[in-house]
């Protein structure tokens, strides 16, 4: 058995971007998290965010128009620079990126529901805290071993994230009782500019979750187009609504902004003053909206295992795919791994200490993969002889991915300078793990090198890359 192939369309990329962009689960912590940076400034954070998301979304767009895998942003990697060393590295980073994310997701649920317990004067019993964590890592791992791809994607992921964005977008509407301010979209001289710059790539990195629907090019029809719509669509959708719901988080906040970045939990607060039913239907969707978005993760952490098995880079038990086009060897470690990852990040800094030490983790991750990606598009166009040399195209070709790689790369060192003695040792560990993997399996495998042509047949980018050159010089494009 394998991946379902052309099983998906422009509806299930969709869903999986959404799912991962998580645009409700994201403000209640990420958002949150950043507010404590920012301030006020959080509405603007987020716009100068979405602009820039916008411009990476574009650099992938060229990946994904042109290539599709199961491997996603590691096969662009390997097209871009044709260094299966490199291919495989950002394989490891996105893995990693994806496991730790479901933890940090696992650990927001739980200090959501700490918090509203608080709030009505409650404390969090040792076995109500057992319960939460452990239906929070199970749920993913248990829907993406046995439910059919589509039908995951089509119904329950597609549902969840549809009330994400209603639920965003009635905020928005409640705060507009309050009437319209226009100045919080505008920055103001409340905060640092480091400060400023931290909450951006916080948003930045929620938003770029849109790009996870990469990983479905295999099982997509029609997948150099499906993809790259199903991408677009959702953080064109996530993306605004993040932005409306941020600001009407901040416009509702009933005291000063000093008091909204010191919350925990301001959405609580907030709609705690219509009742307490309100607040139980935004943390139950919120709730939803996290383990949704660890379903995408597991997704796509599990097809880089199963694509990585298929070239030779990895034990090949992750080659194993159940009745439902699951692989499920490799979802199961996923969700293994994510569980280990949380007891001994918990057991060393507590509940809070390690939401934050696992966030920063998956942030370096985050910005050091979309460094390799985007940086390596011009690249990927000039073997494909598609750099024409003409204004618009080194614009659009050139000078848009190399303007998202500097904003990443300037992200990337801004945050390095805060990093923990525990969170530099976490990174160092996974560089060293990576490089085991590569000396003992991978580097004599071929990563990177499994695409799909247009008629979902899986074969080697070479012979996929003479088809394409072949097809574009019949239609009179340029091509090598």
């Amino acid at each position: 058995m394998g991946l379902r192939g052309a099983a998906l369309s422009i509806r299930e990329n969709y869903a999986q971007a959404m799912a991962v962009t998580a645009p409700l689960g994201s403000v209640v912590s990420t958002t949150t998290a950043a507010i404590a940076y920012s301030g006020g400034n959080i509405v603007f954070a987020s716009i100068l965010a979405f602009l820039a998301g916008a411009l990476w979304i574009y650099s992938l767009s060229l990946y994904s128009s042109r290539f599709a895998s199961a491997g996603g942003y590691y096969t662009f990697v390997y097209a871009a620079y044709r260094s299966k060393f490199l291919a495989f590295s950002e394989a490891v980073v996105e893995f990693f990126s994806f496991v730790f994310l479901n933890a940090v997701n696992v650990l927001a649920i739980y200090l959501m529901v700490r918090e509203l317990l608080a709030f009505y004067g409650f404390k969090m019993d040792w076995w109500l805290s057992i319960t939460v964590l452990t239906a929070s890592l199970l749920y993913p791992t248990i829907a993406s071993y046995a439910m059919d791809v589509k039908r995951l994607l089509s119904t329950v992921v597609i549902f969840v994230a549809t009330l994400e964005v209603l639920a965003l977008l009635g905020l928005f509407a409640l705060s507009l009782e309050k009437g319209f301010n226009l100045r919080l979209f505008t920055p103001s001289g409340d905060v640092s500019l480091g400060g400023l710059a931290i909450a951006f790539l916080m948003v930045l990195v929620t938003l770029d979750g849109a790009g996870t629907a990469t990983y479905l090019g295999e099982e997509t029809g029609r997948p150099h187009d499906n993809v790259t719509k199903g991408m677009w669509l959702a953080f064109i959708v996530g993306g605004v609504s993040t932005i409306l719901g941020t600001y009407a988080l901040v416009a509702l906040w009933p005291g000063n902004l000093l008091g909204l970045s010191e919350s925990a939990q301001p959405l609580i607060a907030i709609t705690a003053g219509y009742g307490i039913l309100p607040v139980i239907l935004i943390i139950l969707v919120a709730t939803k909206s996290l383990l949704i978005s660890n379903i995408g993760t597991t997704l796509a952490a599990a097809r880089i295992l199963y694509n990585l098995s298929r070239e030779d880079a990895a034990p090949r038990i992750f080659q194993s795919v159940n009745s439902k086009g699951q692989p499920y060897v490799a979802t199961l470690l996923v969700g293994l791994l994510t569980s280990t990852l949380l007891f001994l990040f918990t057991l060393a800094a507590g509940f809070t200490g390690a939401f934050i030490a696992l966030g920063a983790v998956t942030g370096i991750l985050w910005i050091v993969g979309r460094v390799l990606d985007s940086a390596g598009a011009p690249l990927m166009l000039y073997r494909l002889g598609e750099l024409e040399p003409t204004v618009k195209a080194l614009f659009l070709k050139v000078a848009a991915p190399i303007a998202i790689t500097a904003v990443n790369m300037a992200g990337l060192i801004l945050s390095s300078l805060d990093l923990t003695f525990r969170e530099t040792l976490t990174l160092a560990g996974i560089t060293l793990a990576g490089l085991a993997w590569y000396m003992l399996i991978a580097r004599y495998g071929s990563p990177g090198t499994l695409v799909v042509d247009r008629d979902n047949i899986v074969v080697g980018i070479d012979v996929y890359l003479s088809r394409y050159n072949a097809h574009s010089r019949a239609a009179g494009q340029p091509g090598s």
